[in-house]
């Protein structure tokens, strides 16, 4: 695993873990880089890696 291209923080250490769900083809696990990104991680015996890794939340001026 790298780091998070949006903020540099390791994928090795998810800033928060939104939810665990056992698959077919192992733990499907969400997380949350501290910069607001999700990732959808695969973890199993041969180890983890992110599937999808979405970009972090735009946030709107207030008004």
């Amino acid at each position: 695993m790298g780091n998070c291209p949006y903020c540099g923080w390791a994928d090795a250490q998810p800033f928060t873990t939104l939810s665990r769900h056992c698959t077919h083809e192992g733990l499907t696990v969400w997380t949350q880089c501290a910069c607001g990104s999700v990732q959808v991680r695969q973890v199993n015996e041969a180890g983890a890696r992110i599937l999808v890794r979405g970009r972090p939340a735009e946030t709107a001026p207030c008004s």
